[in-house]
């Protein structure tokens, strides 16, 4: 229990007193806790910086070669007026 001196404009000071009991990690709820986070730790550094090695080494090989950037957008149709809703309709 921790005691805690509350002060309020106009009311003076109080003392309150505050229970954590039931807000903490049993033993081997804490040993899981932790070994998550470094588990997850170790797999997202490697794996992520596995990923990123080998991106650089295609993108290197490619300019090398001198091969054009791998275009991900493009345009599929382009029309240009006022769009008839009557052809929808077969008229």
């Amino acid at each position: 229990m921790i005691q805690i001196v509350d002060s309020k404009p106009g009311e003076g000071m109080t003392l309150r007193t505050v229970s954590f009991q039931g807000k903490g990690l049993s033993a081997t709820q804490r040993a899981r806790l932790v070994f998550e986070q470094q588990t997850r730790a170790r797999f997202l550094n490697e794996h992520l910086t596995t990923q990123v090695n080998e991106t650089l080494a295609a993108v290197e090989e490619r300019k090398e070669e001198g091969a054009k950037p791998v275009r991900q957008w493009f345009l599929e149709y382009e029309a240009k007026g006022t769009p008839c809703v009557a052809e929808l309709f077969g008229f």
